[in-house]
């Protein structure tokens, strides 16, 4: 679970210009994933197995600034650090102590990073996106791989009120992760500092190259 979120998270707030009813799916889905350069939430994640069995809710906090710049803090039961600072992410175990450096490939980003910096061209190359749901206040996307050899078999994005609610990712094994966001804000000021990772002293740094 703590490598899945490592690949990103994400989207967000939205601002209109176009009403929705004249856009198709991947263009509603830009439209409602436009209109911020800096977002920041409090969340709940938890994962259920293919036999229905759900994982302890872990909570926290998403801090993102566009492009790629963000900083995911799980706290108990598995407290975690991401960060990623534009150059490298950063993975921060607190528990062992130990920091994992990665280098950021612009090129290579998964597909929660790019609902996080609203990429939704780029998205479709692999994945196609339809509009399953629209009541009311909610808005339901549904992401399908136009290949097998992604990470995800399914993702659906939830919004509720034209900001998004829910994000959740389905894998082969047939475990689905959910990320469900509140306190979501629209450009706040964020620090710069926020984006920034040290090593905490004594704790162990694992270089990974890369492909």
């Amino acid at each position: 679970m703590k490598q899945l979120v490592a690949v990103g998270f994400a989207g967000l707030l939205s601002l209109f210009s176009t009403p929705l009813w004249a856009l198709d799916a991947d263009a509603r889905l830009q439209q409602m994933l436009q209109g911020y350069e800096t977002f920041s939430s409090e969340f709940e994640q938890f994962s259920v197995s293919d036999n229905g069995q759900r994982t302890e809710a872990t909570n926290g906090t998403l801090q993102l600034r566009k492009p790629n710049l963000f900083r995911w803090t799980s706290e108990e039961p598995f407290p975690q650090v991401i960060v990623n600072d534009g150059t490298f992410l950063w993975i921060y175990d607190p528990d062992l102590m130990q920091v994992t450096r990665k280098p950021f490939d612009t090129n290579g980003n998964s597909a929660p990073a790019l609902i996080l910096n609203g990429q939704v061209d780029r998205l479709g190359e692999d994945f196609s996106i339809s509009l399953v749901h629209e009541s009311g206040s909610e808005t339901l996307f549904e992401l399908l791989p136009r290949s097998d050899q992604g990470t995800f078999t399914r993702i659906r994005l939830l919004f509720v009120e034209q900001q998004i609610g829910q994000l959740m990712l389905e894998d082969s094994l047939g475990q689905r992760t959910t990320i469900a966001f509140h306190g979501q804000q629209l450009n706040p000021a964020l620090d710069a500092e926020l984006f920034s990772f040290d090593v905490p002293p004594g704790a162990d740094l694992i270089v990974d190259p890369g492909a």
